[in-house]
């Protein structure tokens, strides 16, 4: 009888020590179902794990990347810099930020309560480069058309979405405030980019009134499928000391849409005309000057010529009768200087205006 009842107490605690054994074993996840997620570079991501009405604080979340096998965060035991863990309505999301080329891989995420895994989530993430657009310039003050495809003109019914890009940071552009202050103190102050911007029906940005601090990174996201980023880069006003002409393309803004400070830009631009017309006239009287110095001066040169002529003299009028002495006013050269006697002689007949050379002289 003795023997019996030991026999059954050791089957009894044999089988209590195996139900703590069972017990204490973590039961295994089941078979997880795998998604596909393709996000850009410098984008963020969200996905759920699990949705339970457990308290956060008492689960165990794990992320495990694959190929090869690494365990990335254990929550809330460990933190990481990219990878965090959240609860919102009852639904338990893995977050990454910051997204880039080497994120890419096969992740499991596990959730686990006490030594029960409650669910499991394997996804393979993709990351892919957004399209470089060519850079838009403006200048401050006037209104900007960002596009969001390499065909801006056709309509679509897509998603579209606009970010802002600060280094590795992206921001929903209705949700952006700028960190910058203004630097051009004759640029005022601005209402937010958000109050600013209007996406129109083909995707296209439209931001009024730009200002330096819009000079950023732009991003649009069509459909989660199509990624492009453009910069926009924002020129100072044109100030009327300026002669070199700016010309400003001003995108066609559909009707029914603000236009911005359109006349602003127009005032800077016909005060930069006139100045470039007062600068021509300035030039063409200059010319003008120089050459009526020139004309004059010519007509000096001409004067002073015929001055240095040689002289034809002419003598009339001399009285019958006297002898008459004579001098020539001719240019007098060593060649052909004459002298006249002085002594009495008898007259030459008068012959009213003859040349002094029809008269015969006796050279000394």
């Amino acid at each position: 009888m003795m023997g019996s009842v030991q026999l059954s107490y050791f089957r009894l605690l044999n089988l209590f020590i195996a139900a703590l054994l069972e017990c204490g074993a973590q039961r295994p996840c089941e078979q997880p179902h795998q998604l596909n997620i393709s996000r850009v570079q410098r984008d963020s991501m969200s996905i759920s794990c699990l949705t339970t009405t457990h308290l956060l604080e008492t689960l165990t979340v794990k992320l495990r990347k694959n190929n090869p096998v690494k365990d990335i965060l254990i929550s809330p035991a460990s933190e990481h810099q990219k990878w965090s863990v959240s609860k919102h309505a009852g639904n338990i999301r893995l977050n990454l930020k910051d997204i880039q080329q080497t994120d890419e891989g096969l992740y499991d995420c596990e959730v686990y309560k006490d030594q029960d895994c409650l669910n499991a989530t394997r996804f393979t993430l993709t990351v892919k480069d957004c399209t470089k657009m060519k850079s838009v310039t403006a200048v401050s003050g006037s209104a900007v058309l960002l596009p969001c495809s390499e065909h801006p003109q056709r309509n679509t019914t897509d998603k579209v979405t606009w970010k802002v890009i600060e280094g590795h940071r992206s921001t929903d552009i209705t949700q952006y405030r700028s960190s910058s202050t203004t630097s051009n103190s004759t640029e005022k102050l601005s209402n937010p980019l958000f109050e600013r911007a209007k996406q129109l029906e083909n995707g296209s940005l439209v931001i009024r009134d730009s200002v330096k601090a819009d000079d950023l990174w732009y991003r649009c996201r069509v459909n989660d499928t199509t990624c492009y980023e453009v910069k926009l880069v924002i020129k100072g006003l044109v100030t009327a000391k300026s002669t070199t002409l700016f010309t400003t393309v001003t995108p066609k803004i559909p009707a029914g849409h603000s236009r911005g400070n359109t006349d602003t830009t127009a005032n800077n631009l016909t005060a930069v005309v006139m100045s470039t017309v007062v600068s021509l006239l300035t030039i063409i009287s200059l010319i003008i000057c120089v050459i009526v110095y020139f004309k004059k001066r010519k007509h000096i040169n001409n004067s002073h010529t015929e001055l240095n002529r040689p002289l034809s003299v002419y003598y009339s009028y001399v009285a019958e009768g006297y002898d008459v002495p004579l001098y020539s006013l001719v240019e007098q050269t060593s060649a052909s200087m004459s002298t006249f006697d002085t002594r009495p002689s008898e007259a030459l007949a008068y012959e009213p205006y003859a040349k002094c050379e029809d008269y015969q002289f006796r050279n000394e």
